[in-house]
């Protein structure tokens, strides 16, 4: 010690020593701090079950081709045994249907029996519109959706027990004003309570089973799952929608009633947006906050990384959604936990107000830090419209159930190694190679992970201070005519270290303008192609559909211009590249009906049929975007500059797949974790 504190140099040296010593023990805490989650969760498969990828690849040769198809098609949604248990529901509102129970909604049988043979062939065959129930009629041949049908009544005994006789429908009763007036005031008694005095209430109801139903909005009947004919309303009114809430009222209303309502219904629609004279009135629009920032929240991305998920990428959505812990690797910005959305006051956001959540939303400026764009990609919800954000706020802060779940801060890198870093890849940004999300979860301990990381900076603090302290004291020989030179290298020190500082914090330095960050890490979507919209209503749809694709995960994984080339890379589904989705006829969705499109978006079916992983294109939570939106959507994309950007296809899972789900931000070509 005394051969340290003799000379003013080897104070310096000494300094430098242990503040690196401390740096690298920063560095290596940061990668084994969060190496491990706290909990390897692992739900019942009863409940929600694993599956191989691609679907279907472990059944055996000596499987029908009723499990076949059933495996490929119907699996990842409906579970292997039937039980609405697959991978892709917890995210799904309302929930895929139980198969085992022997409910189903939209059926020509009376309430308690089962579907007839045509129904459950139409459903499969046309899907259920406006919703995540695809249509199979250009992917299956007749004979398939006949043996899928047969595979699907094994599930359920009432098929055996039960025999299913369609109902007569009465002849429909003249929808003159006193029919319609009739039905009025039966509605009003029957289903204002669940439909709202005006058809557009939307209230959340559970199922049988206790998960999330909501109540259709009257005024859309491009939403009516069962079709929009007449005669099919009638129907859903006298059966009811079994498993839902939605009761049968044969004994409670006549024929002739059931008629009269049918034509209320009717009544209450509104010209559709894409039709003239139409207008934008989906849930993204709904006047109740609570309504709006119900739909945002499930339609839009929250959940893709604030719900923690297994081994296999299911979510652990009915008793921790949004309740954070999920790891995100963002090398050299460092590792963070995500956070805790839910109303809990002690670790969630219930003692945040909604201005500090719309804060956080656009500005990434949070309570406690400023908020990295790579782990938090608050870029791109900068361009939430101030109602949506703060409908999103309202429904976090007041809705979404409140979960108990502390989470630990982020750990950082050395400064050595983190500035290093920073500037091989370029300023300001810095942008990583990729960003890893881990599966688990990682809950705050009794003590905080973090301490040892917080120790650390304290004590390269303390030590700094002690060596400028023992700079001061330890005695020199005097030198006249230098003190220039020493006020000159205090200065170059003291420029050194704002500057290293600086490259440290980036790109988190609140003194760069909001507006310039967003514009270098999100760039705006092009604005569509005027020719490709030759009426107002188009253009409606266009600029919502771009809204819609600057603030979901479209614009973070396509690209700004929709061209793809992402890779993703994980062992449950192999190496994926994000799609090429612009109006390229070759390389893009050029050639892609618009209900091919809306199938990909919300049952993730591609056009060829290629199934594609949830966790690869969030379709689960997409089949909540409502019809609307989908459409403007969809209109945007046709209305997006063509690119022929070529994607290579996706490859299986193989072993040097990444362990943890890996999403590359630099692009690269090559498969696998590399």
């Amino acid at each position: 010690m005394r051969w340290v504190l003799s000379t003013r140099t080897r104070v310096v040296l000494g300094t430098l020593v242990v503040l690196g010593l401390l740096d690298l023990g920063r560095s290596l805490y940061a990668r084994i701090g969060y190496a491990r989650p706290t909990e390897d969760w692992q739900p019942l498969s009863s409940v929600y079950a694993d599956l191989s990828w691609p679907p279907g690849v472990d059944l055996p040769t000596t499987a029908s081709l009723g499990e076949h198809i059933y495996a490929q098609r119907c699996a990842v949604c409906h579970g292997p045994d039937g039980r609405g248990n697959g991978p892709a529901a917890p995210s799904m509102i309302p929930r895929p249907r139980d198969f085992t129970r022997g409910d189903f909604k939209y059926k020509s049988t009376p309430f308690g029996q089962p579907p007839t043979d045509q129904d459950l062939i139409r459903t499969v065959r046309d899907g259920l519109p406006g919703g995540a129930m695809p249509y199979w009629r250009d992917l299956l041949s007749d004979q398939e959706i006949r043996a899928v049908v047969d595979h699907i009544k094994k599930f359920s005994p009432v098929f055996a027990q039960l025999s299913a006789q369609a109902l007569t429908i009465s002849p429909r009763v003249t929808p003159d004003k006193a029919s319609v007036g009739r039905g009025q005031t039966l509605y009003q008694t029957m289903c204002a309570s669940c439909h709202g005095a005006d058809g557009r209430l939307q209230t959340e109801l559970k199922d049988s089973k206790g998960y999330p139903v909501i109540a259709r909005d009257l005024t859309a009947p491009w939403t009516f799952r069962g079709g929009t004919a007449p005669e099919q309303i009638w129907l859903r009114i006298t059966t009811g929608l079994a498993p839902a809430p939605m009761p049968p009222f044969r004994e409670a209303a006549t024929p002739q009633q059931r008629w009269d309502l049918v034509n209320y219904v009717l009544s209450l629609a509104r010209t559709p947006p894409w039709e003239p004279g139409g207008r934008l009135e989906g849930p993204g629009y709904h006047v109740d906050p609570q309504s709006r920032g119900r739909y945002l929240i499930h339609a839009s991305v929250c959940g893709l990384c604030h719900t923690p998920i297994d081994r296999t990428g299911i979510y652990r959505g009915d008793d921790f959604y949004l309740a954070g812990g999920m790891r995100v690797g963002a090398y050299p910005h460092g590792v963070f936990i995500s956070r805790n959305l839910t109303s809990d006051a002690a670790t969630g956001l219930g003692q945040w107000t909604n201005e500090e959540i719309v804060r956080a939303l656009q500005t990434g400026i949070s309570r406690d830090r400023m908020l990295n764009f790579f782990d938090m990609p608050w870029t791109a919800f900068h361009r939430l419209h101030s109602d949506d954000a703060r409908a999103i706020a309202g429904y976090l802060k007041t809705a979404l159930p409140a979960v108990q779940h502390p989470i630990a801060g982020p750990l950082h890198y050395g400064v050595i190694e983190t500035i290093v870093a920073k500037i091989a890849r370029g300023l300001p940004a810095a942008i990583p190679v990729n960003l890893t999300f881990a599966d688990g979860m990682f809950t705050a301990r009794p003590f905080r992970q973090d301490w040892p990381a917080r120790f650390l900076i304290a004590a390269q603090w303390a030590v700094l201070v002690a060596g400028v302290i023992l700079y001061r004291q330890t005695p020199h020989p005097p030198r006249r005519g230098r003190r220039w030179l020493r006020v000159l290298g205090l200065l170059g020190l003291v420029l050194l270290g704002a500057t290293g500082w600086a490259v440290y914090a980036l790109p988190t330095l609140r003194i760069i303008p909001t507006e310039q960050l967003v514009t270098a890490a999100s760039p705006a979507p092009p604005m569509p192609d005027p020719a490709r919209l030759k009426t107002a209503e188009q253009a409606a749809l266009a600029e919502r559909g771009r809204y819609l694709f600057s603030v979901t995960p479209c614009v973070l994984c396509h690209g700004n211009t929709g061209d793809g080339g992402t890779k993703i890379s994980w062992k449950p589904f192999g190496t994926l590249w994000v799609k090429n989705i612009t109006p390229d006829p070759t390389a893009g969705i050029g050639t892609w009906t618009d209900a091919q499109i809306a199938r990909a978006i919300r049952s993730g079916v591609s056009a060829d049929g290629h199934t594609l992983h949830w966790q690869g294109m969030p379709w689960d939570h997409f089949s909540n975007l409502d019809e609307e939106d989908v459409r403007a959507l969809i209109v945007y994309l046709r209305a997006l500059p063509p690119v022929t950007r070529v994607v290579p296809s996706d490859r299986p899972p193989a072993a040097d797949d990444c362990d943890t789900y890996t999403f590359w931000i630099v692009r690269s070509a090559t498969p696998g974790c590399r």
